[in-house]
């Protein structure tokens, strides 16, 4: 994509990231309680998410403009923790280059939790092969949101196939 660039994040980024991260929950989510300060949740980027998991900034006209975590989790296996983009920067092909570059490096499986009144992000999830797995009412969320957890997975050859 042009004037876009990706590259791995920096524990300096945390503070942009975090501000990306509230605004893009604020711009999506209206009326979301936020469990987490903009602070709180730099610190948490820079002291865990960077530090466990891989992180890749978008980055534009020299600022980051949105960002994706990804890793292992213990019970899903390789997932997307964070995909935020800038609510300005939305539906210019960032979030896609970004969740490529994570697919790419799972092909097999990937899961992630998107909150459930999220609309816009279910359906850019959905189109791009997610499908949801299961449905939580929101009791053991931060947020008190209820959620979907959402998995694309590579079907084996002869599966899928109709005799």
């Amino acid at each position: 994509m042009e004037g876009v660039a990706l590259r791995d994040a920096r524990p300096e980024d945390a503070p942009a990231l975090a501000r990306i991260h509230h605004a893009a929950r604020a711009a999506a989510l209206p009326g979301l309680v936020e469990a987490h300060t903009e602070h709180e949740v730099a610190t948490w980027l820079a002291g865990h998410l960077m530090r466990r998991h891989r992180v890749r900034v978008a980055e534009a006209d020299a600022r980051a403009v949105g960002y994706l975590g990804s890793g292992l989790d213990p019970t899903h296996g390789p997932m997307v923790f964070h995909l935020y983009l800038d609510p300005a920067w939305r539906r210019r092909g960032i979030g896609s280059l970004l969740l490529a570059e994570a697919l790419a490096a799972h092909p097999l499986r990937l899961s992630l939790y998107c909150l459930a009144r999220n609309a816009p992000a279910r359906a850019f999830y959905e189109g791009h092969g997610f499908r949801a797995a299961a449905f939580s009412d929101g009791a053991g969320s931060e947020e008190g949101e209820p959620d979907v957890l959402y998995v694309r997975q590579a079907i084996a050859a002869g599966q899928g196939d109709v005799a």
